[in-house]
């Protein structure tokens, strides 16, 4: 008899969990304007947290985005929130990387780039960053990740914003 009533308690749970109107457990809903607002938001935020920004290098992050800027001659690298809202942290490093350069004389930034390359190839940001071609040109590297999430990697001029 105390059997039969534990089953019936526990079945009787389980049907009052499923009809529950609580949003389940999960990522975050995108932030609004979509999914791939997000990096954008990031994008522009990272460069405005510090004097005359310019973003050379994007990356997920545990808690959003792990970004370099170079300013002033400097580079620092800028934590924000996966939803571009809030600057999480930011610290200038100690030795600058041979990208500062390239970043300087890139003529697209970073969200232009991201763009053209969505354009090419639809998809939502995993990585970019501001690199050599083998010709020597200034060319942003995107890693984009389609529905099935399949990355592509899509090369965009540095100073024409041409995919190539």
């Amino acid at each position: 008899m105390r059997s039969s009533r534990l089953v019936a308690a526990g079945v009787l749970t389980l049907a009052l969990a499923a009809c529950s109107t609580e949003p389940p457990a999960g990522p975050p809903p995108p932030a609004p304007g979509g999914e791939s607002a997000q990096p954008v938001k990031a994008i522009e935020a990272a460069a405005g947290a510090l004097p005359d920004g310019k973003v050379f290098d994007v990356e997920h992050a545990n808690d959003g985005w792990e970004i370099k800027v170079a300013s002033n001659g400097q580079e620092h690298k800028v934590r924000v929130s996966r939803d571009g809202a809030r600057i999480l942290g930011k610290q200038q490093t100690a030795k600058p990387s041979d990208d500062l350069a390239k970043a300087e004389q890139a003529s697209v930034d970073a969200v232009k780039a991201l763009r053209s390359a969505q354009q090419r190839q639809p998809g939502e940001l995993d990585e970019m960053e501001i690199d050599r071609a083998a010709d020597g040109t200034v060319v942003w590297e995107v890693g984009l990740r389609d529905g099935t999430a399949t990355e592509h990697e899509v090369i965009v001029d540095a100073k024409t914003g041409e995919v190539r």
